[in-house]
């Protein structure tokens, strides 16, 4: 029902003839943990854009089951670099404001409580529902980003680079939070990871796919089926993994290498 297929998209942004993406073409089964893996600058964010409906395509279709994107909807949340909170809010009402567009006719007390388990389940305190992100590290901010994102329980979760301005250890926190919130689903909601971080994308992804250069399209892609995929423990000693890590630097190098000669 939420398999997502794209066929023969392109894009450029109005009054510019640039193409920024050219030619791509994916199907997604409902439940994959995709990472979108490229270089900065070659248009996974304008690819995940797209998904969201806040950008329409030139050419091609974007279709989610049997219908088009043309539109953002309620059945794609999505997390950005940058937190995405209303910054007048208190961390309890932006979640809050995602609820009451899913559930408009629901007891505002039954939307509260679910708001604070969702936030307790990314491992913030309930404490946390009344302050305003200026109050919050990071870390906290983004996960309130996260609670607000699955608290309305979309198929599709769509990510830019959530986690590219955090520290090390918050970065690694939060890998495995999403990790452990996407494999505990019944129904696995299908994940769109836009990094530019190989090592990131081999832990979190079932399967990859690799933009190349502006106007970009898919230079390589890969599948990591499930008793393959490496742990924080063994992603560094794991020959498979290792191979599969230098093969995806080397597809990104060549093809950074091949526009700068041209």
């Amino acid at each position: 029902m939420y398999d997502l297929k794209i066929k023969d998209l392109s894009f450029s942004y109005k009054n510019d003839n640039r193409l920024i993406l050219k030619d791509i073409n994916i199907n997604v089964k409902e439940g994959e943990f995709v990472c979108l893996l490229g270089q900065s600058g070659c248009g996974k964010s304008t690819f995940l854009r797209l998904l969201t409906g806040l950008e329409t395509s030139n050419t091609g279709t974007i279709l989610l089951g049997d219908k088009p994107i043309n539109s953002a909807g309620l059945d794609r949340g999505v997390v950005f670099q940058d937190y995405g909170l209303f910054p007048w809010m208190t961390a309890g009402e932006n979640i809050m404001l995602a609820l009451k567009q899913k559930y408009p006719n629901e007891d505002k007390k039954k939307l509260k409580n679910l708001a604070i388990d969702t936030m307790k389940s990314v491992g913030l305190d309930e404490s946390i529902y009344r302050k305003l992100p200026k109050e919050l590290s990071g870390g906290m901010k983004q996960r309130c980003a996260i609670a607000q994102a699955f608290s309305i329980n979309p198929p599709i979760l769509l990510m830019d680079e959530p986690f590219g301005a955090l520290d090390a250890v918050t970065r690694a926190l939060l890998q495995d939070l999403l990790l452990e919130l996407w494999s505990k689903d019944n129904l696995k909601k299908t994940v769109f990871f836009v990094t530019h971080d190989v090592d990131e994308a081999l832990l979190l992804a079932s399967r990859i796919i690799v933009f190349g250069q502006s106007p970009s399209s898919i230079i390589y892609e890969c599948y990591i089926p499930p008793n393959k995929r490496p742990t924080r423990e063994n992603q560094f000693e794991n020959p498979e993994i290792l191979q599969l890590r230098n093969n995806l630097i080397l597809q990104i190098n060549k093809d950074v290498a091949s526009r700068i000669e041209a």
